[in-house]
C-alpha cells in the first residue's frame, strides 16, 4: 500500500513538474512572438500600437482583478498595505516604467531588424549588474565576467548593422532604453507581488502603462480620440481590421506569456526563468522568419547574439553562485 502511494505521488510530482515546465515553454513562445506581430502592423504608428496592446489586456484583466480585489477588501491589513502613499508609488513607477519598456521596444522594432531588436531588449540582467557597480554593491566574479562578455558582444551584433539591412544604431538603441526600462519595473514587481495578488498588481499597472503611451501618442504621432481614421484612433483597435492582431497580443504575449511566468514563479525560481527569456531572441527570429518579417541575420548578428547570450546566462550563473554563498 504504502509503495502504490509513493509511485502515485511520484507520478503526480512528474505530471506537474511537466505541466509548469511545460507553461513555461508556452509563456515564453507567446512573448516571443510579439515582435513579428507588432511588425505586421507597421501601418499603425509604434506608441498606438503599444497603447493598443495594453488596453485589450487590461480589458481582459479586469474581470479577474475585481474577483480578486474584493477577497482583497475582506483583509483590512492587505487594505492598509494597499493604500499607503509607497505602495501606490510604486504601482504607477511600475506602469510608467512598463509603458516607457513597451513603446520604446516597439519603436525599436520599426526602425532596427527583429534579430537586433530582441537582442537588445533582454540585456536587462546585463544592466542589473552594470547598476550593482555603479551602486558599488558586491557583485560576482561570474556576474562582471558575464557582463563584460555581454558588453563585447553586443559590439560584435552592431557590427551587422552595415549588412543587416534593416539594423540601426538609433533603434538598437530604443530597444536597449526598453531594457533599462523593464528593470524598473522587475525590482517594484518583485517588492509587491511579496504580498500583492497577482492581477490585483499587474491590472493597474497594465492599466497606466495603457493610458501612458495613449498620451505619448497623441502628443507626438498626432492620434485622436475620433474613430474616423482607425489607423490613428486611441481606441481604433476595435476595428475588424485591427482588433485579431491586437487581442492576440493581448491573450497570448499578454496574458498567456506574461501572467503564465509570473505563475511559475511560485515555483521557478527567478534565475530558471531569466534563463527561459533568453531562448526569446532566437524563437522571435525564428516566428519573425516565419511570418516574412524579416530575412536571415548576418553572420554578425548570430556571433554576437550568441556571445550576448552567453554573457547573460554567465551573469545568471553568477547570482546562482551568490545564493549559495549568503545561504
Amino acid at each position: 500500500s504504502t509503495g502504490m502511494t509513493g509511485c502515485g505521488m511520484s507520478f503526480i510530482e512528474k505530471h506537474q513538474q511537466f505541466l509548469l515546465w511545460s507553461l513555461l515553454a508556452v509563456s515564453i513562445i507567446s512573448i516571443s512572438s510579439a515582435g513579428a506581430v507588432f511588425q505586421l502592423m507597421d501601418e499603425v504608428k509604434p506608441m498606438l500600437r503599444a497603447s493598443w496592446r495594453f488596453q485589450a489586456t487590461a480589458l481582459f484583466m479586469l474581470p479577474i482583478f475585481i474577483v480578486q480585489f474584493n477577497q482583497v477588501r475582506k483583509d483590512p491589513i492587505m487594505m492598509e498595505r494597499l493604500k499607503l502613499p509607497k505602495t501606490l508609488w510604486i504601482i504607477v513607477g511600475s506602469g510608467l516604467s512598463l509603458g516607457l519598456h513597451m513603446g520604446a521596444w516597439v519603436w525599436s522594432l520599426d526602425n532596427t531588424s527583429l534579430a537586433h531588436s530582441l537582442l537588445f531588449v533582454t540585456t536587462h540582467p546585463l544592466i542589473i549588474v552594470l547598476g550593482l557597480v555603479l551602486m558599488r554593491r558586491y557583485v560576482h566574479k561570474f556576474q562582471i565576467r558575464g557582463a563584460l562578455i555581454g558588453f563585447l558582444g553586443g559590439c560584435v551584433a552592431l557590427m551587422g548593422i552595415s549588412t543587416d539591412g534593416d539594423a540601426t544604431l538609433i533603434g538598437d538603441l530604443a530597444a536597449f532604453v526598453g531594457a533599462i526600462a523593464v528593470v524598473g519595473y522587475f525590482i517594484a514587481g518583485r517588492n509587491l507581488r511579496q504580498w500583492m495578488p497577482l492581477f490585483v498588481y499587474i491590472f493597474p499597472v497594465t492599466l497606466i502603462a495603457a493610458i501612458e503611451l495613449a498620451l505619448v501618442s497623441l502628443i507626438s504621432e498626432g492620434t485622436s480620440i475620433s474613430m474616423l481614421s482607425i489607423n490613428q484612433s486611441i481606441f481604433g483597435w476595435i476595428s475588424l481590421a485591427w482588433a485579431p492582431y491586437v487581442l492576440y497580443l493581448a491573450i497570448f504575449p499578454g496574458i498567456v506569456g506574461h501572467a503564465g511566468i509570473s505563475s511559475v514563479l511560485r515555483w521557478f525560481s527567478p534565475i530558471i526563468i531569466s534563463v527561459a527569456y533568453l531562448f526569446e531572441p532566437l524563437i522571435g527570429s525564428f516566428i519573425g522568419w516565419m511570418f516574412g518579417t524579416m530575412e536571415i541575420p548576418s553572420i554578425w548578428t548570430w556571433v554576437g547574439g550568441l556571445i550576448l547570450i552567453s554573457g547573460t546566462a554567465m551573469v545568471i550563473a553568477g547570482e546562482r553562485e551568490l545564493e549559495r554563498e549568503m545561504a
